[in-house]
Formats: C-alpha cells, sequence, structure tokens
C-alpha cells in the first residue's frame, strides 16, 4: 500500500531501533538506546566539541571497514556534521513539507484509516514527528553526501550508528540513491491519475528500502561484533535475537503505543531486510548480498519475506487495474497503490491472528486498490472517509485461500464502519456479498482466485467495478497461458541459458519462469 512511500523518506535516512554496544556478549544481543524525547532536551548531555572532533575523525576508519565488510568500494570520502536537537527537527519539518510527501501523506492516511488500519482519529503526522524525536540516533543524507551525527546521542553510541549509516553512504556512492529515488518522486508527483504507475512503483520501493536497510544492519552487526571476532556469518543466531527485540519495542513506550501497521512496517526494513540479506549472504557471499542484490532488486515484499522466492527468480507482477475512466464523470482520483504480501500480513494478523497471517499471506498473488473522492465532497471532520471509494483487488494461489481471505475480510468490517449489516443474498450470486453501513455499501465478489472489494460506490457503479476487474483478470490468466504455451516450444539449449539467480551463477539473471508465478515448486 502507499504507506510505504509515505513512510520512505524516514525509512531510508534515520536508523530507528538502532542496537548499539562496545562490547558484546555473545550469547546475547544488546539492548535497544533508549532515546530522549524532546520534552527531556534540557537535560540532555551534549557531545563535547572535543567528543566531536574524535568521532569525526573515527569517519574515515568506520568507512574503511564498512567497505570491506559489504564489498562496497570507497570511492571519496563522506562529510560530516554534529547537529542540534533543532535542526534535526527542522529537517524533519521540511521533509513534512516538501509537497511530494504531504500531499500524498495527507491522501494516504485516510486511506488507511477506511482500511481500518489506523483508528480514526489517528494523527499520523503528529504521531511519527514525536516517534522520530525519540528513536533518531543519525542519518546519511544522499542530497548533501553528509553524515549527520546528533550531538545529544551517548558516545559509546555514535560509532556503531555511524557504522549503519555510513553503510548508506558506499551505497550511494556505487549506486547513487538519489537517481534511485528520482523515478518514483515523478510518479509520486503525477499522483493517482495514473493509477498503476502507482501500483508498479508501490512494492518496489518498500523492496528498495528493506535492501538499504538490511544491508546497513548486517553491516552495524558485524562492527558491534568484530572485537570478539565474530560475525553474523558466523553467529546467525545473532540476528534472530536481534529482530525479536526489535520487533517488540520495549525499550519505547511510544513505539509500543503505535497501531499494529507501523509497528510491522517501521520495523520490516531493519528485521525482515536484515534477515533477507542473511539469506543472501549465506546462499551466495558477499558479492551477491551487497552489490548483486543493489544490481537486481526484488520486486514485491513475497522476496524479501521470502528469499528463496527471490533466488529462484519467482516473482509475481503487479496486479494492474483495468480502464477507470467510467469514474471521471461523478468521481476524482485520490489514490491508488499495490496490496503486497505484507499488507495482507498485516491485514490477517490485525483481523485473524498470526498463525493465519503466516499461512494464508503467503498464498497471496497480487492485489492493488484504487480510492475516488466524489466530486464536489468535502465533509467537515476530516477523518471521514464516506466520501471516497474503495476498490480493492486481489489475486490468491487458489479458490479456496481466496475464500478464506474474503471470510476474514468480511469479518473485520464491523471494526471499520458504523450501521453494519448484511444485506440477504440475492438469486444464485455466488460468491457475492452486499453490507450496509454509514460508509455507504459494501460488496465482495469472490469468483475462482480473484477477490473484488468495493466499498462506498453506488450499487450500478460497483458492478462495473467487479464485472471489470474480472474481465481483466480472465484476460491477464488467457496472455499467461497463451505466454507459457509458446515457451513449450523453446529449445532445451535456449531453456538452460535462462539459470536461476543464485550461488552457481551470482551474475545470471533470474530464470524466466513462464508458468502461472503462484504455483510454488
Amino acid at each position: 500500500m502507499t504507506k510505504k512511500v509515505i513512510l520512505l523518506f524516514l525509512l531510508l535516512f534515520f536508523a530507528l531501533p538502532c542496537v548499539t554496544a562496545q562490547s558484546p556478549q555473545p550469547q546475547q544481543p544488546p539492548p535497544p538506546p533508549v532515546r530522549a524525547g524532546a520534552a527531556d532536551s534540557a537535560n540532555e548531555r551534549k557531545i563535547s566539541p572535543e567528543q566531536a572532533k574524535e568521532l569525526f575523525q573515527s569517519v574515515d576508519e568506520i568507512l574503511q571497514f564498512a567497505s570491506k565488510d559489504s564489498l562496497l568500494p570507497l570511492k571519496t570520502p563522506v562529510k560530516k556534521a554534529m547537529l542540534s536537537r533543532a535542526q534535526v527537527e527542522k529537517y524533519v519539518e521540511d521533509k513534512f513539507q516538501e509537497d511530494v510527501d504531504r500531499i500524498r501523506f495527507e491522501r494516504s492516511e485516510l486511506v488507511l484509516k477506511k482500511f481500518g488500519l489506523l483508528p480514526r482519529t489517528f494523527d499520523l503526522h503528529n504521531f511519527l514527528v514525536r516517534l522520530l524525536g525519540e528513536q533518531i540516533a543519525g542519518f546519511y543524507d544522499p542530497k548533501s553526501k553528509t553524515m549527520n551525527l546528533l550531538d545529544w546521542v551517548p558516545w559509546d553510541e555514535q560509532k556503531p550508528v555511524m557504522a549503519h549509516e555510513l553503510t548508506h553512504a558506499l551505497q550511494d556512492q556505487s549506486f547513487d540513491l538519489g537517481k534511485m529515488m528520482k523515478a518514483t518522486e515523478e510518479i509520486e508527483r503525477r499522483g493517482p491519475t495514473d493509477p498503476n504507475a502507482l501500483i508498479q512503483i508501490d512494492e518496489e520501493s518498500g523492496c528498495r528500502t528493506a535492501v538499504l536497510e538490511g544491508q546497513a544492519m548486517i553491516v552495524l552487526v558485524d562492527y558491534i561484533l568484530g572485537p570478539a571476532g565474530r560475525s553474523v556469518e558466523n553467529s546467525p543466531k545473532f540476528v534472530d535475537m536481534m529482530t525479536s527485540q526489535m520487533e517488540q519495542g520495549d525499550e519505547s513506550p511510544l513505539f509500543a503505543s503505535a497501531p499494529l501497521l507501523l509497528k510491522e512496517e517501521l520495523t520490516f526494513p531493519y528485521t525482515q531486510g536484515m534477515k533477507f540479506i542473511q539469506v543472501l549472504l549465506t546462499k551466495g557471499g558477499k558479492k551477491l548480498a551487497f552489490s548483486g542484490v543493489l544490481e537486481r532488486m526484488p520486486q514485491t515484499s513475497r522476496e524479501i519475506l521470502e528469499p528463496e522466492e527471490y533466488l529462484a527468480g519467482r516473482r509475481v507482477p503487479p496486479l494492474t487495474l483495468p480502464d477507470l475512466d467510467f469514474l471521471k464523470r461523478d468521481f476524482e482520483p485520490f489514490d491508488a497503490g499495490a496490496v503486497g504480501e505484507l499488507d495482507v500480513k498485516i491485514l490477517l494478523k490485525q483481523y485473524a491472528n498470526e498463525e493465519t497471517a503466516s499461512r494464508l499471506s503467503r498464498e497471496w498473488g497480487g492485489g492493488s486498490y484504487y480510492a475516488a473522492g466524489r466530486k464536489g465532497v468535502k465533509p467537515a471532520d476530516p477523518n471521514s472517509s464516506a466520501h471516497i471509494g474503495l476498490f480493492y483487488v486481489s489475486r490468491w494461489s487458489n479458490e479456496k485461500s481466496a475464500q478464506e481471505f474474503a471470510k476474514i475480510y468480511a469479518s473485520g468490517l464491523a471494526q471499520r464502519y458504523g450501521k453494519l449489516e448484511r444485506a440477504p443474498s440475492q438469486g444464485n450470486n455466488s460468491g457475492r456479498d452486499k453490507y450496509t453501513s454509514s460508509d455507504g455499501p459494501i460488496f465482495i465478489a469472490q469468483q475462482g482466485d480473484l477477490l473484488v472489494v468495493v466499498e462506498s460506490f453506488d450499487e450500478a457503479t460497483a458492478e462495473k467495478l467487479i464485472q471489470a476487474a474480472q474481465k481483466r483478470s480472465a484476460a491477464l490468466k488467457y496472455s499467461r497461458t497463451v505466454f507459457a504455451a509458446a515457451d513449450s516450444g523453446l529449445s532445451s539449449a535456449l531453456k538452460m541459458s535462462a539459470r536461476p539467480f543464485g550461488i552457481t551463477a551470482p551474475s545470471a539473471p533470474p530464470s524466466t519462469n513462464m508458468s502461472d508465478p503462484l504455483r510454488r515448486p
């Protein structure tokens, strides 16, 4: 969903739950440091000029360590700066005020509330600003090419933070993080008038963040373990203990109070990103885990959650939407995005349980949504979403999984809407359910492995949306069948040239799997 884009600049620049220690014990990871809030800033002990000078002198040494650990070449020195809390707060506020971030931020917040992933009265902007004030430890800014240290972070935590952030500097020097972001920003600026473009980049941007942060976390852990002669490669259980501790967030009351969505999304790049890079490190060594994956990025959250899918070259294509021009008379584009395996897993955790989420999310086969605002309607309550129509399409590995997800999705409607009532079944419309609610009618249509949900559109418009989604799904299935049949005629020699992307040939492209990507081997 678009939440990945909303939070992208936060995830890219800031090390949220940074785990630091100078002399770790092999049997347990060090605890995450507790960050002082803005209210305590008057009592903070600041880094002295002498300490700052020493830290600046250590930048080159830590850069050399990060370069050796990642095999990413150090091409140029990195600028450094020591920032005050006031300077950081201004930086954060300036980021929020940038048009491309702010506009998408405001749209997406309301859509997330409509999905039930944020409470209706939750102030997302204020919460994230407060959380950053508590959690931020340091950041590398790819625009200014500067490693920014923070003058209130304790002295003994500064160097591990630098190991993490200077890894971003090395990534930037070889792969240009600004250029990496530019295409995404251009599509964001166009907004939901081109929904399929947003759907295309939504999962890709989340994967990119997970790779960048996962690599930086691996280097951070290696830096911490280095004095004891250990590393992620020879102490793999350390990563499991560390990610478990980060996901719990016990050291931060503010983080502990966050909605499930934010807990999952804010930790995903660090925890799952680190686990993903660890698997690549084990399977293909440092070249695959660092430069290799940066050259050939994963494209869906499935590949991050299930690294074997990435290694085998199996990728689920974006589930793009049908032509929606017929909505233009009464509605205007509001938001659009992908609904990936991670998003589905969060929805299932919220409306079912952990076991169901882990099992059923693996049957995901693509998803996307489109939100449209009714023309001329602007409710007095900024948290009201009755004027926003929601069109959500998802594909599953089989009909049974689609039916199960439909049932769970329907069970969560009562938590999202008031005055919810299920309408009587009409005729032989098998797989169709209709509800009425405080936000208007809701339609859930399941046909085979496809599920279509339409909320807050009138019945005639909802029927057009459902039929359009089903026709497009049928056309895509037909295309895949024809493509697979054509592929069956390829010579065995040509097929042998499309070897899987793995440790035997890390520079080879992913295998061209012409069969249905939802079928697992």
